[in-house]
């Protein structure tokens, strides 16, 4: 199993990183299946696993555990069969797994009628930098490494739709970053070192698998901040029972993080906002970018309300708040936040020279798709 495990892992990760090499984010897949490890292909044993796969499912989809403990979440967990679009079983390794996919539109629909966070498809690329302590080394967990602990971080990110991604260290890194450095949370010298990748945030963590109970450590920072860094966007250190203990409290703390700043609740408010596109040339621009906003999890409506020249203009109904549905654009490498023209068009009024993402209703953006 930790063959294929390890094997699919690195080929998932290869894939990745030739994507940072272009683009920050990263757009996570089949959020509506899970595989879960069975006995036998027995009624009752189906049923179970059916359940586990829904758990998963809707974590992967929530990213909040509290999502389970929702009444309407929770019946449908012990009578998870409405929500099935198929199943079958799988070997892998000698071990048999179901494989089960659920009805994905559904699921949305529940947790937004719960008011529960929804985390969309977009998701940020975090890189990891991990220092292992080994009997005789501390040694970096790299893109190709054999160790039992980069098949486990890349299984249980898969498991959260948590995106992740190895460094190569190769020679560049090497120049940059020792064990040393990410074992002492060194962060300025793993923040450059992070540049190449492209990667919206970096993480460092220490794993000594030498001292029983384990003990680890992490700190996750953003990458590409022009400013020195000083204070992380999470620290953690705590002592567990294992190796897989460690991995998942890990990745659990950056997923938590994560879903904290991307993941949108319905707040039952009707909030509009515009959004505008320049250089948008022929009709296909246009389909691509309604589209993808309306599969942004901060999107309830999207209407094209005005085209002039090569401007297009979108009125939103938004389930969160204009700063939500910023946020979110701003992973999509394919959109770009663009400088206002002197004169607004579409207002007729003076605009500020230039915008950030945070500034609310008129920002500018272009497609880049």
């Amino acid at each position: 199993m930790l063959k294929t495990l390890l094997n699919s892992s690195i080929l998932f990760a290869s894939c990745l990183l030739l994507q940072a090499n272009i683009v920050n984010a990263a757009e996570v897949s089949k959020l509506d299946e899970s595989l879960v490890p069975v006995d036998s292909r027995s009624a009752a044993e189906r049923a179970q696993a059916i359940s586990i796969g829904l758990k998963s499912v809707i974590l992967k989809n929530s990213g909040s555990k509290a999502a389970l403990m929702h009444p309407s979440i929770a019946a449908l967990v012990k009578k998870p069969t409405t929500l099935i679009s198929q199943f079958g079983y799988q070997e892998l390794d000698g071990k048999l797994y179901l494989q089960v996919s659920f009805d994905h539109k559904r699921i949305i629909r529940l947790l937004r009628e719960a008011k529960l966070p929804v985390w969309g498809k977009q998701r940020p690329l975090t890189l990891a930098w991990i220092v292992e302590e080994l009997p005789r080394e501390r040694v970096i967990v790299n893109d190709e490494s054999l160790l039992e602990s980069r098949a486990l971080f890349q299984a249980e990110s898969e498991t959260k739709g948590v995106p992740l991604l190895f460094p190569l260290m190769d020679l560049d890194d090497n120049m940059k970053v020792s064990a040393n450095d990410i074992r002492g949370m060194f962060a300025e010298q793993v923040a450059d070192a992070s540049l190449r990748y492209q990667a919206d945030y970096f993480v460092m963590a220490s794993i000594d698998s030498t001292s029983s109970p384990l003990k680890y450590s992490l700190a996750l920072y953003p990458v590409g901040k022009t400013e020195p860094i000083q204070t992380s966007l999470v620290s953690k250190r705590e002592v567990v029972g294992d190796i897989n203990a460690a991995v998942t409290e890990i990745i659990s703390t950056v997923s938590e993080f994560y879903v904290g700043r991307y993941a949108i609740a319905d707040t039952g408010a009707e909030i509009e906002s515009h959004v505008t596109f320049v250089d948008v040339t022929d009709m296909k621009q246009l389909v691509s970018i309604e589209k993808y906003l309306k599969q942004l999890s901060a999107v309830k409506f999207v209407q094209l309300i005005q085209l002039n020249g090569t401007k297009a203009r979108y009125k939103l109904e938004l389930f969160g708040t204009e700063e939500d549905l910023h946020r979110l654009m701003n992973l999509e490498p394919r959109v770009h936040a663009q400088e206002r023209s002197t004169i607004d068009i579409f207002n007729k009024v003076q605009a500020s020279d230039h915008v950030t993402p945070e500034e609310g209703d008129g920002i500018e953006y272009r497609w880049q798709g």
